[in-house]
């Protein structure tokens, strides 16, 4: 990586850094003014000590990402180390956002949650995968509508396919919304914010650490799809 693309990454790991903290920072603003039911409380304030660690753990991964991003196998595949559960994984990283409550435009769903779909690898990396999916999803879906993700094993490959579908902005595949600074020109019109580094990162991810791949596609009916699809020698 060159330093132009350092500097790129940093930024991207800063504004994944601030997605949770900005969830700390509302759990504590609904305590503090009590709007928070007292049975609620204690759920609050775990999601507010997991947001916490994973900001933590997302600081500490800052130096390995070099080695994420250089492709080298020997030293990014942690299948042999650690378990993601993928309906846990989502769920956790999905309460990043609930704090937004009713200011989300965007409703975030998990289909069949009970169904317990593991893969060999870091589960922080595969969240961080997850944040960056919905926070995209929120971040350009249509007001009102519903970003939904669904997981099952395919019967025929026994690989895991995830898949984040809803309504949003259009894109062509000559956006190339997967490398590394690029945005599209319809989220630009849409928002500023952003640094166009989100979608590399769950590239360089799925890519990297668990050899799969990712690829989005957008209907004519408006309905954008991304979907992850992870080998079954990485499948539990």
């Amino acid at each position: 990586m060159d330093n132009k693309e350092t500097l790129f990454l940093i930024q991207n790991l800063t504004h994944q850094a601030i997605n949770p903290m900005n969830g700390v920072i509302g759990t504590l603003d609904n305590l503090v003014e009590g709007t928070v039911p007292e049975y609620k409380k204690e759920q609050k304030l775990k999601q507010a000590r997991s947001q916490l660690e994973y900001t933590v753990s997302l600081i500490r991964n800052l130096s390995y990402f070099a080695v994420y991003a250089s492709g080298n196998k020997e030293l990014t595949s942690t299948k042999s180390i650690s378990t993601t559960v993928i309906p846990q994984a989502i769920i956790e990283s999905a309460q990043f956002f609930q704090e937004q409550g009713p200011k989300s435009p965007v409703k975030v769903e998990l289909v069949d949650r009970h169904i317990q779909n593991c893969i060999k690898g870091d589960p922080n990396l595969f969240k961080q995968v997850v944040i960056n999916l919905i926070d995209n999803g929120v971040k350009y879906g249509r007001s009102g509508s519903v970003l939904t993700i669904k997981n099952w094993i395919q019967k025929k490959t026994n690989d895991l396919i995830v898949t984040f579908t809803g309504e949003s902005e259009s894109f062509s595949s000559d956006d190339k919304i997967f490398d590394i600074g690029v945005r599209s020109k319809c989220a630009i019109d849409r928002t500023s914010s952003g640094s166009g580094l989100g979608l590399h990162i769950c590239k360089l991810i799925i890519e990297n650490v668990f050899d799969g791949v990712i690829d989005a596609s957008h209907s004519s009916s408006g309905v954008t799809t991304f979907e992850i699809r992870i080998p079954n020698g990485f499948v539990k």
